[in-house]
């Protein structure tokens, strides 16, 4: 078994991972929706969601993989460019995921009425998965989404770089200064407005930096893990033959590597979600608890001192 063959098989074990993780987060806040309805619970949810979707797509390429490193010269087949448009899709919307994440702390820090009613929330929402779907279409509709000479998927061409920087601009770029800017501004006010509030006020504005603190921290994870995929950006707009062999898979699996401990994370960082879990393992304690019949010894007596 050679090494792009072992990487393709952790790649896909990874990517059913990830989408085992994303699913029974979702499963565990619609058992526990009576007390999980409410905006930062169902945003940690969206961003459960477009991990699932991303995992389940990344399983479809690794196993088409798989299948045509079979063959010499495999037919592919007419569901891979739109297998490369889901992927660049959904990794966008993980990445927006975040912004509405810190977007909302921050409106409830500042008092903003940017998301004060429920459309204005549905629509915040509704407009991430829109920008996420749309920006990749061009690269789709032009045929930019060809399979790859070195490897066998189908990805954004690398003979034209202008979209793999647009790609990468959009995705990892964009998230990572709006987060910045958020943050910075939150922490700005924060020092401002401390000293006009009293004691209770300061603990749950600075709970609530710290939260937008750790989502920028769980958005940094995923930045790191990008730092290959910027490599192989530079290396395409020096010369694309410096690619190497078969580099793609494992691009791919590095990319998968943090989102069920990021998903775990996120999961305890929401108390509504946190509350849920320590419930239901309570409750799974409960039922283990009465499931043992306790046995009572035998006693045996004695008719000769009766």
């Amino acid at each position: 078994m050679n090494v792009p063959s072992i990487v393709n098989r952790i790649y896909i074990f990874v990517s059913c991972l990830d989408s085992i993780t994303a699913f029974a987060f979702l499963t565990l806040a619609l058992v526990y929706r009576h007390q999980c309805f409410n905006f930062p619970a169902l945003l940690a949810c969206n961003t459960a969601l477009t991990v699932f979707f991303s995992s389940a797509n990344h399983v479809a390429i690794g196993v088409y993989m798989f299948i045509w490193d079979q063959y010499e010269n495999p037919n592919i087949d007419t569901l891979c460019s739109l297998r490369a448009y889901f992927h660049h899709s959904t990794m966008a919307c993980i990445h927006f995921s975040f912004i509405l994440l810190a977007l909302e702390r921050y409106c409830k820090v500042r008092q903003l009425k940017l998301l004060a009613t429920p459309w204005r929330k549905t629509c915040t929402v509704l407009f991430q998965w829109i920008v996420g779907f749309t920006f990749t279409l061009p690269a789709l509709v032009t045929g930019n989404m060809p399979k790859m000479a070195s490897d066998n998927l189908c990805f954004v061409t690398l003979l034209k770089p202008e979209f793999m920087v647009y790609q990468s601009v959009t995705t990892l770029l964009t998230t990572d200064v709006t987060l910045g800017i958020l943050y910075r501004s939150l922490v700005r006010h924060v020092r401002e407005v401390s000293s006009k509030l009293n004691n209770n006020q300061q603990t749950w504005m600075r709970r609530d930096l710290t939260m937008v603190r750790r989502i920028v921290l769980l958005n940094f994870q995923l930045a790191i893990v990008g730092i290959p995929i910027l490599i192989v950006v530079i290396l395409t707009l020096i010369r694309v033959d410096l690619i190497p062999h078969k580099i793609m898979r494992m691009l791919l699996l590095l990319s998968n590597l943090p989102f069920s401990p990021m998903l775990i994370v996120l999961l305890l960082l929401t108390p509504d979600l946190r509350k849920s879990l320590i419930e239901c393992r309570n409750k799974l304690k409960h039922c283990r608890s009465t499931d043992i019949t306790p046995v009572h010894p035998i006693v045996f007596i004695n008719h000769a001192q009766r």
